[in-house]
């Protein structure tokens, strides 16, 4: 009789063992996977408090290019929105054109300081921006040279990004407030600058001005 107490409180022990054993497990496992998410959250935080810095500076520094080409058209005494000194020999347009989707960029490496390129069948949509991204030598495609400096030039020595950059060209237009409609305004563009990253899905981003002919207005 006591024999069999014995080795029944003793079947009861080890089970007991067994179920605090995968108690434990559980605990652990629940354990690790919500530190894991939450490490992977930070990190994730983290990448778009970095991205959104690096676009901020991007688009303001596209936006700065566009205002010294229209200044330093006036100096040279050309129209204030040509792209004389900033086209490649191939564009036939001499100005920006309303409507239109362009590359602006630093050239580092040419007498150009400004490289101007309209982007063509090209529009806001998610798909058309990430198959245009895809290509080989995109030209929406950011790189950082050796100084750590972006551009859209794609050469040996610069490394590529997962960032995207563009510029949007539309008329600034103000509304007539008795007919409710739309007037353009007179030798003035809206301009607006887009930045995508690509790092860890997509994320699109921009920033907006107007950019006038306020000399001769």
């Amino acid at each position: 009789m006591k024999n069999s107490q014995f080795s029944s409180h003793h079947r009861d022990k080890k089970g007991f063992t067994v179920l605090e054993l995968m108690v434990g497990i559980v605990v652990f496992t629940l354990g690790f996977l919500g530190a894991y998410f939450l490490v992977d959250s930070a990190s994730n935080a983290s990448i778009r408090s970095r991205d959104e810095i690096i676009g901020a500076n991007i688009m303001r520094e596209q936006i700065e290019l566009l205002k010294n080409l229209r200044d330093t058209n006036w100096v040279q005494f050309r129209s204030w929105n040509s792209i004389a000194l900033a086209k490649s020999p191939t564009e036939l347009d001499k100005t920006l054109q309303t409507n239109n989707y362009y590359i602006v960029t630093n050239n580092f490496n040419t007498n150009k300081t400004i490289h101007i390129e309209k982007l063509s069948s090209f529009s806001l949509s998610k798909e058309i921006i990430t198959q245009e991204f895809q290509k080989i030598n995109s030209p929406i495609r950011l790189y950082i040279d050796t100084l750590g400096r972006y551009s859209h030039e794609c050469t040996n020595t610069n490394e590529k990004t997962n960032f995207a950059s563009f510029v949007h060209i539309t008329p600034l237009t103000t509304t007539n407030i008795q007919t409710a409609t739309s007037i353009p305004v007179d030798r003035s563009y809206k301009v607006e600058v887009f930045f995508v990253s690509f790092n860890k899905g997509y994320r699109i981003s921009s920033m907006s001005t107007i950019i006038t002919d306020w000399k001769n207005q």
